[in-house]
């Protein structure tokens, strides 16, 4: 029952007007007359100011610290009227030895909080003489008679009290700092366990099943549910696939989203387009990201009572029973919190793709490989020209797909016409919802006799995921009118083929021709015409079996053609740098390094990667310090093109590497 009724009175107590109280610092020293040496006990001692920070006394010139300083706190609730008045205060102390005789001045001490306010406390005076007074009050306190002096017993036995009293307060002090520092480093503990749970990359695709070429869009999207900075630290390496990024604002506004019943702020960092370039299971490699987050500590804070509760004599009255247990003193409404900022590394899980074959049945016999929804059309820049000239036969395909995988679709031009390797430009016009471009082919044409030509349709076939099947397009056939040039010769055409015109028959008798008394044999004439066919086949034939071996020795062509075509790349990068379009200039780069190397190592670009040209160039024995540039100018590249920022003095550098570092394969390769 006196349980409950104490309770009653504390809450009574709690709804009390708190009066507060001016700060006041005071200076006490145990006497005011000492000798030389004597030992001086000074305290320092600051009621009801918060947060005390720093304490201690001003400079000290007339005497020495020999001992301290010793802390004390202590906290006093009165009760006047109906308002309650608590006191807190911070003391010091310490042991002072004079450094000479005289009226000294045992200097004051500041104070100051945690809101920057100082505080300053009162100097005292003592007087000091020659000799020790403290060896003379013992030896009065042995002839002393304490039936004398009871009031100076009690004072003493006061003081010792008090002495207890303070010890007591500072142990209880300690042992709630104590238990405050293990509740912050078990709720960092904590904190750091759960820390995956509030955030975390999460990879979203939008086909698990797929075919070879069709597209699969990927989405790379941090989760956050707490304060945080976080930056990508690696990019994923896209392995057996061809990938081509969206566009992502460089402002990223987050969006709210609801994950296993929670709500997060959902960030995008990347969104690529990816068309896999082999059958099987796919993985797609862990993007990770390194920062900071910020996370909320509770430190458990002792009440308003635990002192009063602490107290021996309370805890008999009530029975011998810690009522600190209560839940009403265990609640939250006693707790504090913090926030620190822990360091965070994170990856996304890895996702797997499933991707199978195109189907046999159905595949067009001119199949290029397209994998989408295409539309193509042909045009001819001039159809009226001589055997002098060149026209260029431009075929364009359209649409939504794997456009830069599409091989160039095959020629069938009539006798008299010939055409050169075509030239592809691949440009992408939309990076938003899906990727759409062209691919423009541009063949040169040339004819060999003036006549009347024409180029028939040209078929193109390409696989629609959506509809399943294979889809055949064809051109309009395309007329050209050609006339003989300033260097045309049908002379010369009728020796390597041609037809002669006949002579006109003569009509004059035989009789009068006259005939040559040589013999036939021992002609320059009769024998050319054993030889002019002889030599026109061993020529034909030499020509046939060069060309029979450069079309089967690809290995070798694209080694040759390697380096012009990545020359070629790095002349539109170059440009593009002029004109400061730093995505599509890091992306011929890139284009010019990977073709170069897939061409010099005959390595399919489906099954390129970093790892593969690195054994690769090893083989070759490429010197590791090319190797190492070489993947330095390729990891700037992807990261160019997700990092927002990016100055044109490192575009040109990335320009001024890649340059040198194709320049220097090519000598090694050749060397």
């Amino acid at each position: 029952m006196l349980r409950y009724t104490f309770l009653c009175l504390l809450a009574i107590t709690g709804c009390m007007q708190v009066e507060a109280q001016d700060v006041s610092f005071t200076t006490e020293v145990h006497a005011n007359r000492i000798g030389d040496k004597d030992r001086l006990q000074v305290t320092y001692t600051i009621r009801d100011a918060h947060n005390v920070v720093q304490m201690g006394p001003t400079s000290l010139t007339d005497f020495d610290v020999v001992g301290g300083p010793y802390q004390q706190q202590g906290t006093s609730i009165s009760i006047v009227g109906n308002k309650r008045v608590q006191s807190e205060s911070i003391s010091i102390t310490y042991i002072f030895q004079p450094k000479h005789t005289g009226v000294l001045t045992v200097p004051g001490a500041f104070a100051k909080d945690q809101e920057g306010h100082t505080y300053q406390s009162n100097a005292v005076q003592v007087q000091v003489v020659s000799g020790s007074l403290a060896v003379q009050q013992q030896r009065r306190a042995r002839q002393y008679d304490p039936a004398d002096d009871w009031a100076q017993q009690m004072a003493a036995m006061q003081r010792q009290m008090q002495q207890y009293n303070q010890a007591v307060m500072a142990a209880r002090q300690r042992q709630r700092q104590q238990m405050q520092q293990q509740q912050a480093s078990q709720n960092s503990q904590l904190a750091s366990a759960d820390i995956n749970k509030d955030i975390f990359i999460k990879v979203t695709v939008d086909k698990s099943k797929v075919r070879v070429g069709e597209q699969v869009t990927a989405s790379y999207k941090l989760y956050a549910r707490i304060p945080m900075q976080v930056g990508i630290s690696k990019l994923p390496s896209l392995n057996g696939f061809w990938t081509q990024d969206f566009d992502i604002p460089r402002n990223i506004k987050p969006v709210e989203e609801t994950y296993n019943g929670k709500k997060y702020q959902v960030f995008l960092l990347k969104k690529s387009a990816l068309f896999p370039q082999q059958t099987g299971t796919l993985e797609l490699d862990a993007a990770e990201a390194e920062g900071t987050a910020r996370v909320m500590q509770t430190v458990k804070q002792s009440t308003p009572y635990a002192d009063f509760f602490d107290d021996p004599a309370i805890q008999q009255a009530f029975g011998g029973s810690l009522m600190m247990n209560d839940p009403f003193f265990n609640n939250d409404m006693f707790n504090a919190y913090t926030y620190k900022d822990v360091p965070v590394h994170i990856k996304s899980a890895p996702v797997k793709i499933n991707v199978e074959a195109l189907p046999e049945q159905g595949r067009p016999e001119n199949y290029g490989g397209a994998v989408g929804n295409f539309t193509i059309c042909a045009k001819i820049d001039k159809s009226t020209l001589t055997t002098d000239d060149l026209s260029n036969l431009r075929i364009t395909i359209a649409g939504s797909g794997n456009l830069k995988l599409i091989e160039a679709p095959k020629l069938n031009l009539p006798n008299g016409l010939e055409h050169f390797d075509p030239i592809s430009l691949d440009t992408v016009t939309g990076r938003s919802t899906t990727i759409t471009g062209s691919k423009i082919i541009t063949y040169p044409i040339s004819a060999r006799t003036p006549g009347e030509y024409t180029i028939p349709a040209i078929p193109f076939s390409y696989y629609n995921p959506q509809t399943g099947a294979y889809v055949i397009l064809n051109t309009q056939p395309i007329t050209l009118h050609i006339k003989a040039g300033k260097n045309y010769s049908p002379a010369g055409l009728a020796k390597n083929g041609g037809l002669k015109d006949i002579h006109n028959i003569s009509t004059s008798p035989l009789s009068s021709l006259s005939f040559s008394s040589k013999p036939m044999l021992l002609s320059v004439g009769y024998w050319s015409m054993y030889a002019v066919p002889l030599l026109a086949f061993v020529g034909i034939a030499f020509w046939r079996r060069r060309e029979d071996e450069l079309s089967s020795d690809i290995v070798a062509f694209k080694s040759r053609k390697a380096n012009k075509i990545a020359l070629k790349r790095l002349s539109t990068a170059q440009k593009l740098l002029q004109q400061n379009s730093r995505v599509p200039f890091y992306e011929e780069v890139s284009k010019a390094i990977w073709l170069y190397l897939s061409d010099k190592l005959n390595i399919p670009l489906s099954s390129l990667s970093k790892e593969s040209a690195e054994q690769a160039l090893s083989t070759r024995n490429i010197p590791q310090d090319l190797q190492l540039r070489m993947e330095r100018v390729i990891s700037d590249c992807e990261t160019a093109l997700y990092a927002p920022m990016g100055s044109s003095q490192q575009m040109n550098n990335t320009y001024q590497e890649a340059v040198g570092i194709i320049s220097r394969l090519e000598e090694t390769f050749n060397s």
